[in-house]
């Protein structure tokens, strides 16, 4: 039978429709397999060297004596100053012992930290076990990466961010990105979960500023504590600087308080964090406190 030229054109044109409905079948078959992949990975900075319980015991024993020697730091400097000051009420003229240095540096690395802060997490666990499964801390140029694995979700997540003391010498915590897996996750995805912790946290602050103490030899409670993180946070999450404190757990015994210091400077490299702190004195603990106790823009102060 002859074969008309419009008809063989028609076959032409409904092979070149299938070829190019399979061509596309396989881009978007590849495209969903990528996009899986990349949403359900594990980025590189999640996979961490394998650790004896020895290891990790030791490593998070490094961590605690840097931090039980830089709080030592600290009251040594506050002890000097306050020796100084009952010199000088008293007329001494005898020469005043050495002091300790008016800065300290103390350097992490990443397992110590992540040690240190599963020993910690342990006595908490039930509080984030239902959002937040294998929590860490990872370290890279310049960043500090929180993550761990979302129940809810069922892929690992994590925040990135970037600290900065300013040329004002404020803390500058900058949120870089959120990330499902390898991928970037847009703020409508998760803006919901931190809508319900900044309320909680709101709801909760008041009852903390007005517990909030720091004692006469420089130890803040864990309501000060408390108060000063949450506002930390809320500046973060609006792009705000912040006055940058550390608070030193004071007593291994009581890691509830602290001693507050000045950062005065942070480096971040791949896998290790390093931290310049200055002492605070009694009257700089005092205006501390003070905006501690500050209430939020828009607070009432039946809420206090």
């Amino acid at each position: 039978m002859r074969t008309f030229p419009y008809t063989r054109a028609r076959v032409r044109r409904r092979r070149w429709i299938k070829r190019s409905l399979l061509a596309i079948a396989v881009v978007l078959t590849g495209a969903a397999a990528l996009s899986y992949w990349a949403f359900k990975g594990t980025p590189d900075y999640y996979h961490r060297p394998q650790l004896s319980a020895q290891e990790r015991a030791d490593a998070a024993n490094r961590a605690t004596q840097k931090v039980i020697g830089t709080s030592t730091w600290a009251n040594d400097l506050q002890a000097s100053e306050h020796r100084a000051i009952l010199d000088g009420a008293a007329g001494a003229t005898t020469a005043p012992a050495t002091s300790p240095n008016q800065s300290h540096t103390v350097s992490f690395t990443e397992q110590e930290l992540n040690a240190l802060f599963e020993q910690w997490s342990t006595r908490v666990e039930q509080t984030y076990a239902k959002y937040v499964r294998d929590p860490a801390i990872a370290l890279r140029a310049d960043r500090i990466i929180l993550v761990g694995t979302v129940a809810e979700m069922g892929t690992v997540a994590s925040a990135h961010f970037q600290p900065l003391i300013d040329d004002q010498g404020r803390l500058l915590l900058t949120l870089e990105s959120v990330r499902a897996g390898r991928l970037p996750m847009p703020e409508m995805v998760w803006a919901a979960q931190r809508d319900r912790a900044v309320a909680a946290l709101r709801a909760r602050l008041p009852k903390w500023q007005a517990g909030a103490t720091i004692a006469p030899n420089g130890v803040a409670n864990a309501d000060a504590v408390a108060a000063y993180l949450s506002k930390l946070l809320f500046d973060v999450l609006a792009h705000r600087p912040r006055e940058p404190v550390l608070f030193l757990p004071f007593d291994p015994q009581r890691p509830s308080s602290a001693v507050p210091v000045r950062l005065t400077s942070v480096r971040v490299t791949d896998g290790e964090l390093t931290l310049t702190v200055e002492s605070m004195t009694p009257a700089d603990r005092a205006a501390l406190l003070d905006r501690i106790r500050e209430p939020l823009p828009g607070a009432t102060a039946s809420a206090q």
